[in-house]
């Protein structure tokens, strides 16, 4: 008859002793112990800066002069400023458009190469429009830069003459209410690679006796769409809303080289805004304010993604 084998506490696999308990506690620490040179890295190049930032943002600080405590004015007059309001507005214009044009594009492209019979055709087409997130944001921005340059010498002016769409080239980021939109444009199509190739992978994770079933319910593509495709693709809509929306919100390498703010203000963010109150003027104390104000709202906004959202999908 076959007796029951039962292990003690404490043994797991460990004799009960010196030799064991010091084995269980190296075991217990080798994770501690192989993350610390991460965690040191984390901690010089993150934690620090951040925390140096926050306590900058409490003093006057100017070049030459000795850190003088100003408590909460530096905030004060961030709030009270008309102009920090309307770069924030420009901020949340230039993240939420890129946002939906990175999904909307994403989503879009992901369907269509899904749809795809051959698989070598699927993957030439993936790594051909994976180009664009492989440039680096600065570059695309000149290349954008060039593409959209006023007069007969930008790329797309050139195009629309000679097709006979415009008779004389378009200045498209000297006018002040397209310049926003098009930077916008430009950011949505360097990060439109990274929503397709996860949205990609969540429609090759759908099991394909659900659309079958579908078709003998009478579904039609819409109804497939709608009631399968969509839901099985929530975790991956809040994976790229997350992460596109981050680095959207608090994005610099596609405007600067592209506008450098303009004209006039048109496309100045935070990101921007931070750059010229603490390169440019030199208030390093304000520029750590608006700089704290952008680090936190990411950080509340990352924070009820993962806590709230992420959750409830996977509820």
């Amino acid at each position: 008859m076959a007796t029951d084998t039962q292990t003690g506490p404490g043994t797991h696999g460990y004799s009960d002793g010196l030799r064991g308990r010091v084995a269980k506690a190296a075991n217990e620490h080798v994770v501690l112990t192989m993350m610390a040179p991460a965690l040191l890295v984390i901690l010089a190049i993150f934690i620090y800066p951040v925390t140096y930032m926050v306590y900058q943002s409490f003093f006057l600080a100017v070049p030459g002069v000795p850190l003088r405590f100003v408590g909460l004015d530096n905030y004060v007059e961030m709030l009270g400023s008309s102009s920090f309001w309307s770069y924030f507005g420009h901020t949340m214009f230039y993240s939420f458009g890129s946002l939906f044009l990175t999904v909307t594009g994403g989503l879009t492209i992901a369907l269509a190469i899904n749809h795809v019979q051959r698989e070598y055709l699927r993957n030439t087409y993936s790594t051909v429009l994976m180009f664009s997130w492989a440039i680096p944001l600065a570059v695309a921005a000149l290349i954008w830069n060039w593409i959209l340059q006023g007069g007969e010498f930008g790329l797309l002016n050139m195009v629309l003459t000679d097709l006979g769409v415009l008779d004389t080239g378009y200045a498209w980021l000297a006018d002040q209410t397209a310049a926003l939109v098009v930077v916008t444009m430009v950011d949505a199509w360097a990060r439109f690679p990274f929503a397709m190739i996860v949205f990609l992978a969540g429609l090759q994770s759908i099991p394909q006796h659900m659309y079958d079933a579908g078709d003998v319910d009478g579904a039609t593509t819409f109804q497939a769409f709608r009631n399968i495709t969509l839901p099985y693709l929530r975790p991956y809509f809040a994976i790229v809303g997350l992460i596109t929306w981050m680095f959207a919100f608090r994005a610099f390498a596609v405007i600067y080289p592209m506008t450098q703010g303009g004209p006039g203000t048109a496309t100045t963010t935070l990101s921007i805004y931070i750059y010229r109150q603490g390169m440019v003027n030199l208030q390093f104390g304000y520029a750590s304010a608006v700089a704290t104000f952008l680090v936190g709202i990411t950080v509340i906004v990352a924070a009820f993604y993962v806590t709230v959202v992420l959750e409830r999908i996977e509820e």
